[in-house]
Formats: C-alpha cells, structure tokens, sequence
C-alpha cells in the first residue's frame, strides 16, 4: 500500500528548499569559518555542488523508480543489498541523530526566548509535536514546512536589508581564506546542513508526475538554498570578518544586533526558532519513510511497514523513530556524534550517485561522469572529516552489516535443514 500522490512541482520545489534551508545557517557557519576563515562562501559552494550532483543522481534514478527509500530501495533493484542495507542504516543514524541536535536546538532557542524553561523536556515535547504532525500525513506536514520557510524568508531578508550597508568588502577576501585545506574542512563542517535536497526523490510516491517533477525539485531547491546561505553568510562575514565570525557559535545573532540596535537579535532569534522546528518536521518525514522502506522488503522488522488507513502515514515507523529521538535527547551529547552523522550522510550520497551509474543510457538525462564526481567528492570530503568519526561509523556500518550477513546465514541453514 503507498500514499496517494498529493505534491505538485511548485510545491516539491517549496517543499525542497524548506527542507534544506534549515538551523545548520545558524549553527554551523561559525565553526566553518573557524576553518575556512574568508573563504567560507567558497565552502559552502563546495557543498553545494555536491549536493547538486548526487542530487541530479538522485533525480534520474527517482525517476525511473518512484518508490520510496530512496538510494535503500535504488541499490537493491540493481541486487546491491548488502549496499542497499548500510546506505539505509546510515541514513536512519544521520536521521535519528540530526533529529535530536535539532530538537535540542529547538529547545535552546526556545530557553532564550522563554527563560527557565528545561531544555530536555521541551526537546522532547518539541519530539513529540513534530511526530504528531507527521502522523497526520504529509499535506499538512508540507504546508506547515513551506510557510515557515516563507516567513524565515522575511526575517532574513530584513537582516540582510539592515546589514548590507555596514558590509566592509575587506572582509570578504582572501576568497580562499587560509587555503584550500581550511575551506575542505570548513566545507565538511557545515556540509550536513545541504541535507534535504534528497528527500524529494526519497518520497517519490508521493510525487506527482515524477519524471518532471523530481529533477525540478531538486535542482530548484538547490538552487533556492544556495542563494540564501551565500546571501546570509556572505553579508554577516562583511559584517563579522572572519576572525569575529569563526570565534562565536550564532554570528548571526552577534552581526544582526550590531547592526539593529535593540530587536535585530530578535529577528535571528525567531527564524532560528522556527526553522529548528520545520526542520525537525522535514527530517522525521524523510527519515521514516526509509525506515518503513526498510520494513517493507523485510531488512528492518515488518512492523515498521504498516500504513496508516486514514492518513497513509507510516505511523509505526515514526513512533520507533521518537522513542529513540526521546532517548537520544535525554541521555546522550548528541553535537559529538554531528561529525559521525555527516560520514554518514555521505555514504547516503555515494550511494545515491552509485545507484544512478547503474542505469541504462536511455534512462539517463546527465552524462554518467557527474554520479562520478559525485562519488569523488564524497570521498574526499569524506576523508576531510576528523579520523574517529570515520572509525566509528565505518565501524558501526560494518557491524550491522556483519550482524546483517550471520543473521541471513543463519535463516538460510535453518531452510536446508
């Protein structure tokens, strides 16, 4: 049983952008300017264009298989499922994790507008909203998603109205900052904030009219996200310089209240706020469905693959997904798995551009060699990451993998017996 079809181009488009333009701008830019100093714009292109092939990648696979799971189900149709099985389980780690950071930066927010509150117990009230909201299916979810998309949009046009004028292009150059080292670092640091722009191909059934829907999506939201993070970024390293920008984990914050005296601090305030929660939203939407996905074809329990009747949502597997979120957030120092998170995202995304080199040539509408970019970007970007964070995801995949492998053994003995 799959969802009915309720997304339109624009809306996919909206939908997208949204779901990728969320609280990495406002967490994320100081510790990458803390190692790409000046050239940080030139490192969040870096991330853009990744994101951009694999999502072209993404596109032209999604197109010809319009199924929810994204690259989970894509590689195993072409029988990689061993592949299929650690790209899935790593997308659910990058899921499961982000959602807590972001519900504890929800609640952070939230503290600051409202002292006093508990930062815990309103992350796990924001978990339990956001779940709610879910259950519901994903019309609601998607309007609630574009409209505080556009009036983010709003606030942080009026920042970038007051603070253009206070810019100093000064501070804007070396282009390269301290080299191209420190902006592949900077660029590995903030790339986990471009994830978003998959999750219209991993909802491909919900998608109307998927072969021209889906590329527009993509590549729109895309385009949509990396106007505004250069825009945002770039007035406030104006603003800051490099050295002011990289010392503090909200430069926002610091460069709209020099700016506007008084209120500026508010503006930031509240789009972080709001952008925190949609992108929770946007975050368990997509995460759940992988895992219903996963359900579905038996390499997670079959429980995770029921439906909703009324909604069509996969209400089990969102239920699974916010007790671990709960946990998570109560429990554990989620910012210190963030760089784990991003291998893992990145092995999503390797295998998002394998599985389109796996098509035929007529199913194709780019040339094989951006999956082939795509898949070397990652990598390197990859290998940009802090050595332990790749030991322990690498480590954690394999596991499962392994656990995966002897589990299969041990079915198959008790077949032949």
């Amino acid at each position: 049983m799959t969802g009915r079809r309720s997304l339109g181009r624009t809306t996919a488009v909206l939908l997208t952008a949204a779901m990728i333009v969320g609280t990495g701008l406002f967490t994320s830019v100081g510790a990458a300017t803390a190692e790409a100093g000046s050239g940080i714009l030139v490192a969040m292109l870096i991330g853009g264009v990744i994101a951009l092939l694999t999502g072209i990648s993404a596109a032209e696979v999604g197109v010809n298989y319009p199924q929810e799971g994204g690259a989970f189900i894509w590689t195993r149709r072409f029988g990689f499922r061993t592949v299929s099985f650690v790209a899935g389980v790593a997308y659910l780690f990058d899921g499961i994790v982000g959602l807590g950071v972001l519900a504890l930066g929800f609640a952070t927010y939230s503290a600051q507008i409202f002292p006093g509150l508990p930062v815990p117990l309103v992350a796990s009230a924001a978990l339990i909203a956001v779940a709610g909201i879910n259950f519901l299916g994903i019309s609601p979810t998607t309007k609630i998603l574009i409209g505080v998309f556009f009036v983010n949009l709003v606030l942080l046009s009026m920042y970038v109205g007051f603070a253009a004028p206070r810019v100093k292009a000064e501070h804007l150059f070396p282009v390269l900052g301290p080299g191209i080292a420190g902006v592949l670092r900077g660029a590995a640091v903030f790339f986990w904030t471009w994830d978003g722009f998959q999750r219209t191909a991993i909802m491909a059934d919900q998608i109307k009219d998927p072969k021209r829907t889906i590329p527009f999506a993509v590549v729109g939201g895309i385009t949509i996200a990396a106007i505004i993070y250069l825009v945002v970024a770039g007035t406030t390293l104006g603003v800051l310089g490099a050295d002011a920008m990289g010392k503090t984990d909200a430069p926002m914050f610091r460069g709209a209240a020099m700016v506007i005296a008084g209120w500026g601090g508010w503006i930031i305030l509240m789009s972080a706020w709001m952008t925190a929660f949609s992108e929770m939203l946007g975050d368990l939407l997509a995460t759940s469905r992988v895992g219903h996905a996963m359900g579905n074809v038996g390499e997670l329990p079959r429980w995770l693959s029921a439906l909703h009747k009324r909604f069509h949502s996969p209400h089990h597997s969102l239920m699974v997904l916010t007790v671990i979120g709960l946990a998570l957030v109560n429990l554990f120092p989620l910012r210190r798995l963030m760089p784990v998170a991003s291998a893992c995202t990145l092995v999503w995304y390797a295998a998002t551009n394998f599985a389109a080199l796996e098509l035929r040539r007529s199913q194709r509408f780019a040339w094989a060699i951006v999956s082939w970019l795509g898949i070397a970007a990652c990598l390197g970007l990859f290998l940009s990451l802090p050595r332990w964070s790749l030991a322990v995801a690498g480590g954690a995949l394999a596991l499962l993998a392994g656990i995966r492998w002897g589990l299969g053994r041990g079915r198959m003995r008790l077949r032949l017996r």
